[in-house]
This record gives structure tokens, C-alpha cells and sequence, in this order.
């Protein structure tokens, strides 16, 4: 094996405790998928946005009103974060990924080639330890609420 894949970001941590050591471990690259939290890291959701029928974010709670209004505080400070670093909150979710000490290769899934190269432009923003950890900070696992999938989505593996 050469690879694994399974969902990784600012705002699903789940992987750091056990699977992305036992990659490094064995040599194993980890391509995370989902690295913008389904656009939640991309600064493009608002409070009150409604998703359409048929859109996966309808029905995932972690995009219900409530709990919307709970990550978009992190979600801000990113933004914040983000604007002094002149770059976009995308670019610097995907920048803390690949600051990780793990070898990754996220692919950040885009229906826009402005959007891919604004993903790509992402390997250029230059993060110091000090944010890298104050991004994980305002990020930990305990302050993103709702499971990641609904309990009858068939994705559901949590």
C-alpha cells in the first residue's frame, strides 16, 4: 500500500491520533479528502445559508443552523488570519494541511479551474509554528460540533 484516504482538515481531526502516525510509520502517503470541510473552510458559507435539495450539506449536520452558527466562529478567525496573510481562507486551511508533519497530498475537489488554481496557489503561502498551532487551537476537535455524516447517509462510517 502506498497510499490511504479518508477525510482530513481543520475540521475533522480524527485521523491525527492513531492513522496518520501509523502512516508515517510505514512510509504510507495520506491524501485527505474533504480538505476544505465541504467549502465550510472556505469563508463562503454564512449563517442562514440554505443548501438545495440534492446538495450532501442539506441534510449533514454539521451544516444545521445551530451548528453552523458554532464553527463559523473558528471559520472567522481563519478569514481573519487569512486577510493578513493576504490569501484566501481556503488557501490557508489547505497550507496548515501541508504544513502537517505527515506526508500529504490533499485533493480539494473543485468544479472551477479558478478555484484549482486557487487551491494550488495554496503551496505558496508560508505559515510560522506559531500559526500552524493557532490554527489547530481554534480548530481543536472539541470545538467542531455535530458527527460528520448524518446517521442514514450511507457514507456514514464514523
Amino acid at each position: 500500500m502506498t497510499a490511504l484516504q479518508s477525510e482530513y482538515s481543520l475540521w475533522e481531526r480524527g485521523v491525527e491520533a492513531e492513522i496518520l502516525p501509523a502512516c508515517r510509520e510505514l512510509g504510507v502517503t495520506f491524501v485527505p479528502f474533504s480538505p476544505l470541510g465541504h467549502s465550510a473552510l472556505t469563508g463562503t458559507v454564512k449563517a442562514g445559508t440554505r443548501f438545495g435539495n440534492g446538495d450532501f450539506r442539506s441534510s449533514n449536520p454539521r451544516f444545521s443552523e445551530e451548528n453552523l452558527a458554532t464553527y463559523l466562529v473558528p471559520v472567522g478567525a481563519l478569514a481573519a488570519l487569512a486577510s493578513e496573510k493576504n490569501c484566501r481562507p481556503g488557501q490557508l486551511a489547505l497550507a496548515w494541511l501541508l504544513a502537517q508533519p505527515f506526508d500529504i497530498s490533499p485533493i480539494p475537489g473543485t468544479r472551477r479551474a479558478e478555484f484549482a488554481k486557487e487551491n494550488i496557489a495554496a503551496t505558496n503561502v508560508p505559515l510560522s509554528r506559531d500559526e500552524i498551532a493557532y490554527l489547530g487551537r481554534i480548530f481543536a476537535p472539541e470545538r467542531i460540533v455535530g458527527p460528520r455524516y448524518a446517521a442514514s447517509d450511507p457514507s456514514n462510517k464514523s
